[in-house]
């Protein structure tokens, strides 16, 4: 499974829980808009648009809320991946276009010909978790050649969410699902020490949380955290002592895979060491059966010339 698609699959299971979704607009759209929302009202509706975007809803969502008795449709376009995507301005024109012609179309003929009909508001949430900063274009009047040059083109702006724009201590603060899950995401150094502290730190508020959103959060940890610890057993213990409330036990977990790192990466050095020496000590033995001399035969394997010398007299002695 690549990167992208554990994931996708990973976020898409955080934020198809309603009471995440709610918490994600509070705290990360953070939007003047968001406190109109009717919760109540609020359902997740992707599956209904398959039809018309195919397998595009794959990491996905489409959520039907109300704002001040107005329908609204959010759609949150999951980019997780390594580089950004330039064609994300015309994705998000198909994906709002199709939201609204099947909205037209479902509306009653008679409907929809009032005087006071209008389609509901579709926001587009660009969600990004990349390395690379964000560079394309939020309007998508400047993905249009020479629109300057015309009036009445259409135009419109998505939302941004990049993990990376995000302080730690901001996520960490909020605790609540996504935003513990985005703390945690923005930690992969490759020495675990930046994740570990991050879990700490989680670990300790542990008791600010929802009960139910701290769950998410650890089944979100488990599903994702064995893809970089490369070891289900190892990533099971930390992912158990995270949902017991065990620092320690978190800690020691990741000290044991750092050490397993390191005996593995130690054990990886000494194998190619006997190897590179064998494949040179081989070299040096050729080459004195060719009666090259030894002063070159030195040079060319970067060695002593005594080196050489003991190695002639330990092969060809019993010769």
């Amino acid at each position: 499974m690549t990167k992208e698609n554990y994931h996708d699959k990973g976020y898409k299971e955080l934020l198809s829980k309603k009471r995440n979704f709610v918490k994600f607009l509070k705290n990360i759209v953070k939007a003047k808009w968001v406190p109109l929302i009717d919760a109540k009202a609020l359902r997740l509706c992707d599956k209904e648009f398959v039809d018309i975007l195919f397998d595009e809803l794959r990491s996905d969502l489409i959520y039907y809320a109300r704002i001040a008795g107005r329908s609204v449709y959010f759609y949150i376009l999951t980019e997780l991946q390594s580089t950004v995507d330039f064609t994300i301005p015309f994705r998000v024109y198909k994906y709002k276009s199709a939201i609204l012609i099947r909205e037209f179309e479902n509306t009653p003929k008679a409907i929809r010909e009032r005087a006071d009909y209008r389609l509901p508001v579709v926001v587009p949430i660009v969600f990004y978790n990349g390395d690379d900063g964000w560079s394309v274009t939020r309007n998508f009047k400047d993905y249009l050649q020479d629109a300057d040059l015309f009036e009445g083109v259409i135009d419109f702006q998505y939302t941004l969410v990049d993990i990376k724009m995000f302080d730690r201590e901001y996520l960490l603060n909020n605790r609540d699902a996504m935003s513990a899950a985005m703390a945690v995401d923005k930690e992969r150094g490759g020495d675990f020490s930046g994740l570990r502290d991050t879990l700490a730190d989680i670990i300790s508020e542990k008791q600010g949380f929802h009960p139910e959103e701290f769950a998410d959060f650890v089944t979100w940890l488990k599903h994702t955290l064995k893809h970089r610890v490369k070891s289900k057993e190892e990533s099971n213990h930390i992912v158990k002592m995270v949902e017991k409330g065990d620092v320690a036990g978190m800690t020691t977990g990741f000290d044991i895979i750092c050490d397993n790192i390191e005996a593995r990466s130690e054990a990886r050095g000494e194998a190619k060491g006997r190897s590179e020496g064998l494949g040179v000590s081989a070299g040096i033995i050729r080459a004195l059966k060719e009666n090259v001399p030894i002063s070159q035969i030195a040079e060319q394997y970067g060695v002593e010339q005594p080196q050489v010398e003991a190695i002639r007299d330990a092969v060809f002695a019993t010769v």
